[in-house]
């Protein structure tokens, strides 16, 4: 099966603080992949760093056989193909935590405005594509609706919308659902599931922990920036690779779950 990301030696300091240390891992077409670990651990800054929305310090991040390395020296940090990160994006669909839509736009305008100027279609192409992905997510019924009328659940969905218009190669979820209250939750996470029962190939950080242990491939638990482990749900749960992985899985998940 196609490999669609490949990160080899993935470093990102700030300043003094190294973020991530040395994170390499591939990935699969149509393969679902949680992002896991204590907060500060590096998830999202390694999902950033995927797309260049943080420059790594160091490293090589490979999109279907577009790479891009990063190598840091007396001079900063050099880019290997600073033209390829522009390509990256149009593989790449990334979902954020607080939905990040345009207030003055509707529904309907917020999902078509990358698909016209981005993308360069028509404007009745761009509309027929956004409506199709409005429907997948259960949203069509609102399309002239302005953010502000809708609910934070809802505002999530349109923005799944938005992504999955582009047709991306792989889609990457910043903690989809930690901005919504409690009762949307479900909501958001039943879109996200249907993507990957679907065969969409997906990078999520999620602290939905029996979500991600339903729907993914794979788990890959970091620790203080390193990978500390990458198994399957059930192989991560019957055998922690570590004490750290350990006490993180006793801590957000219950005995009895």
């Amino acid at each position: 099966m196609t490999e669609v990301l490949k990160v080899h030696d993935l470093v990102k300091s700030f300043g003094t603080t190294r973020v991530l240390d040395g994170v390499s891992f591939r990935m699969r077409q149509g393969e679902v992949i949680s992002l896991i670990g204590s907060s500060g651990c590096g998830k999202s800054t390694a999902l950033r760093c995927v797309n260049f929305l943080e420059t790594p310090s160091s490293g090589r991040i490979e999109v279907l056989g577009e790479a891009v390395s990063v190598s840091s020296g007396d001079q900063g940090r050099t880019v290997s193909s600073a033209a390829s990160i522009m390509r990256f994006r149009r593989q790449i669909g990334m979902v954020f935590q607080n939905f990040n839509l345009w207030p003055h736009r509707t529904v309907l305008g917020n999902v078509t405005e990358a698909l016209v100027y981005v993308l360069k279609l028509a404007k009745n192409d761009a509309v027929e594509l956004a409506l199709t992905a409005l429907s997948k997510v259960g949203m069509a019924e609102f399309r002239d609706r302005y953010p502000h009328q809708l609910s934070g659940g809802q505002q999530q969905r349109v923005a799944i919308a938005r992504v999955l218009a582009m047709r991306p190669k792989l889609m990457l979820f910043d903690e989809p659902t930690s901005a919504l209250d409690p009762e949307l939750v479900g909501g958001v996470l039943k879109v996200i599931r249907t993507l990957a029962e679907e065969g969409a190939t997906i990078l999520l950080v999620t602290h939905e922990m029996r979500f991600a242990r339903d729907v993914s491939n794979r788990m890959i638990f970091l620790q203080k920036g390193r990978l500390e482990q990458d198994d399957t749900p059930e192989e991560l749960f019957r055998n922690p690779a570590s004490q750290a992985v350990r006490q993180f899985l006793s801590s957000v998940m219950p005995a009895s779950a």
